[in-house]
């Protein structure tokens, strides 16, 4: 059994992973109680399931980074940036979980982004700088320390 984001299963947000060829009921119940629960057929799924929680990190990072230039371009306390981008992240996860839970409902949310707005300018802009497909390379460069292939790192471009 893994638990995904220990702080998080604390306070019953997050999620437990385990495996078992077969859903043990019980065991789904408890995890669920916990926050949520997906099981798992093989250690392979396990183990690339459990490399998701890395990006906390990154997480805290991008929302340290947009804290930081509200404070550098709005003038913004430490303070009142913090707490506002805290609550922004807040609703847009929040924005996730009051939708049905069906396996596209975060393509649907990247769809609805306003055409020719700020959003989707935005995630435009990333696509294009390679933001957005660095997080894969992150991910596999986890995973490669994870399984004992390499220290995680990635190369360095020269």
């Amino acid at each position: 059994v893994y638990c995904a984001g220990l702080p998080s299963v604390a306070f019953h947000t997050g999620v437990c992973l385990y495996c078992t060829p077969t859903p043990n009921p019980f065991l789904t119940q408890l995890f669920e109680s916990l926050g949520g629960c997906v099981s798992l057929e093989t250690e392979d799924q396990l183990e690339k399931c459990m490399i998701s929680t890395c990006l906390q990190g990154p997480l805290f990072g991008i929302m340290r980074q947009n804290r930081d230039w509200l404070v550098e371009t709005a003038g913004l306390s430490l303070e009142k940036a913090t707490y506002l981008v805290s609550k922004q992240y807040q609703g847009m996860v929040q924005d996730v979980d009051r939708r049905p839970p069906t396996a596209t409902r975060l393509d649907d949310l990247v769809a609805e982004q306003t055409p020719g707005g700020l959003n989707e300018q935005t995630l435009a802009n990333l696509d294009t700088m390679g933001v957005l497909n660095a997080y894969g390379k992150a991910m596999d460069a986890v995973l490669s320390r994870v399984q004992g292939r390499s220290d995680g790192s990635l190369p360095t471009e020269e």
